[in-house]
């Protein structure tokens, strides 16, 4: 029995192992649950190789890690696959109950608690334990069947009351609990001496991937709040590749209310003849992708279109899994009605044309903004170490760029405008770091530190790309500049090029005073916050060394106002 153990071992490392590769939202929940059977296999392993009476009952504590607090995690990713979500006061509460169940269980040899009787004999080598449960143990059962009741009731409102809920997927985790929750009472119902419940483990959760799997790759509830708060103007709507329908969010729902009617893994029939249009242009872009490498992102645009007083036009992406597979279709929709707008007063009204481009330049200009702040957000929400980074540090160069206006350095109001349009996408490029180095919950290493420090170089390359039509070339070059160099020193000593003085732009120099110094006085995983007398000294010293002294100085001047800043940011 030790290489069946040993075997579902194995299997439940692959399955962690495989989650790390290849998911593509990486849940917490679906992490504690392998860790869980991962843990609860290896005591059963333990227990296949015990010799003493002692030695079991160890492996028996270790091996009922999962008994205990598997049914708990379990539900709790039924949960996520139904889109439903418990108050973290609940949470905590199921949690505590199942420790203090565990804790019964640490008490194996010492009390009655849970085993009231321990006696042990060897089958075939091995150690046999012969128990008789205490009240903690039916206690322990208990739970598990009352999981499995609270899991089905969550299904069966959820397929009653959610139409944003994947049926066929709902269904089979409720089938695989219910599958583990029998296969335990058929055990002790005959007796076995041995028992199966690793593999058990290993096929609930290796049956649970495969739904997972398959709803993070159509969903479309992820950073939704982020998406309709930056772009509140873009609906989303996948179907899988056979063209049935896998979710919308809610403005596309407000754009075809038809969709609503529908549920998940259904065909769209008898729409109206915008949606089936673009229904039928998937045909087209399942084509292309069929004769293109399949290498690069394949895309195809939806012409513009009126629906009631608003244009829509959009595109179809290709949705494919971790290996390049087709696997669906994700359909953008923007709405324009602006944009044609001017148009038509361009040809009515030539004189107030200018003032009407003037007025939507401005407000592409915002959004513009907004977008990229609401990217940089997203790439920060991935940080747990630097919350409000972003913003803090565009309004430090804002604070900055006072002074140094009234300086005798020749930098213009228009320049320093560009560098503070600039600075929230300094740290465009951690998006392209590793989550196992930029969620990590203290100091880097010397290799997860070079890791890092690639984020430099990944996002002067993104600015480029993402401001590659912007006409404002002077734009494009401060932001590129500020995302690549803001970590040089003028030493020499910095990175990712090592440039030393006046090589470095002005603008990287600008930016590295605010973002140090907005390191050093907030609070992070690794550190307290500085003061902020602490913190001017230690610009102060490093002026000429890390920092361009006369733009040191200068920052040095605006005390009042950052500690004023960061004073009100607290309250």
């Amino acid at each position: 029995m030790e290489y069946f153990y040993l075997g579902c071992l194995l299997v439940s490392i692959g399955m962690l192992v495989w989650l790390k590769i290849f998911d593509v939202r990486k849940s917490i929940a679906q992490y504690l649950n392998l860790i869980i059977v991962i843990i609860s296999s290896f005591g059963y392993y333990l227990l296949s190789i015990s010799r003493t009476l002692d030695e079991a009952l160890l492996s028996q504590i270790i091996g009922y890690v999962g008994g205990v607090f598997l049914p708990v995690f379990f539900l709790f990713l039924v949960l996520e696959i139904c889109h439903l979500e418990l108050s973290r006061f609940i949470k905590v509460v199921l949690v505590l109950c199942q420790c203090c169940i565990y804790g019964s269980v640490c008490t194996i040899g010492r009390n009655e608690l849970f085993y009231k009787s321990i006696e042990m004999h060897r089958n075939n080598g091995m150690v046999v334990i012969d128990k008789s449960y205490g009240p903690f143990h039916m206690l322990a059962i208990g739970s598990m069947y009352l999981y499995l009741l609270l899991a089905f009731v969550v299904v069966i409102y959820a397929l009653t009351k959610r139409k944003s809920v994947d049926v066929k997927n709902a269904i089979t985790m409720l089938v695989l609990m219910a599958i583990a929750t029998g296969v335990y009472a058929v055990e002790k119902l005959i007796g076995m001496e041995y028992t199966i419940i690793p593999l058990t483990f290993d096929v609930l959760m290796l049956g649970a991937l495969i739904p997972i799997y398959d709803s993070n790759i159509f969903t479309v509830y992820e950073n939704k709040n982020i998406i309709n708060e930056q772009l509140g103007n873009v609906g989303f709507l996948t179907f899988d590749k056979n063209k049935a329908y896998k979710g919308c969010n809610d403005y596309m729902g407000n754009i075809f209310p038809e969709l609503l009617q529908y549920r998940l893994e259904q065909t769209i029939k008898n729409s109206s003849r915008e949606l089936q249009n673009i229904i039928d242009k998937i045909t087209n872009i399942e084509d292309i992708y069929i004769s293109s490498s399949k290498k690069e992102h394949i895309h195809v645009s939806i012409e513009s279109f009126l629906l009631g007083e608003r244009y829509y036009d959009g595109k179809i992406h290709v949705l494919t899994n971790s290996f390049g597979k087709l696997k669906g279709y994700t359909v953008e929709l923007r709405d324009n009605t602006e944009h044609y707008k001017t148009l038509a007063l361009q040809e009515r009204y030539n004189d107030e044309l200018a003032q009407e481009v003037d007025k939507k330049t401005r407000r592409i200009k915002t959004i513009q903004e907004k977008t990229i702040l609401g990217m940089a957000q997203m790439v920060e929400s991935r940080d747990l170490s630097t919350g409000g980074h972003i913003k803090r540090t565009s309004d430090v160069v804002r604070i900055f760029a006072k002074k140094l206006v009234n300086t005798d350095l020749g930098l213009t109001p228009q320049f320093l405008d560009l560098v503070i349009r600039s600075a929230p996408m300094h740290d465009l490029g951690k998006i392209g770091v590793d989550d196992a180095v930029l969620r990590k919950q203290g100091k880097f290493t010397d290799e997860e530190y070079d890791k890092m420090k690639k984020h430099s170089e990944i996002g002067y390359h993104m600015v480029n790309e993402i401001l590659s039509e912007v006409e404002d070339q002077d734009f494009v070059s401060v932001a590129e500049n500020v995302a690549h160099y803001h970590h040089e020193k003028i030493n020499g000593k910095g990175y990712p090029d090592g440039l030393k003085g006046d090589e470095i732009p002005i603008e990287a120099r600008i930016m590295a005073l605010a973002d140090v110094f907005d390191a050093l006085v907030s609070k992070r995983c690794y550190k307290d916050a500085f003061s902020y007398e602490r913190a001017y000294e230690i610009i102060e010293k490093d002026a000429g060394t890390h920092f361009d002294k006369q733009l040191a100085m200068v920052f040095l001047s605006c005390k009042e106002e950052l500690e004023d800043y960061y004073n009100a940011s607290e309250k």
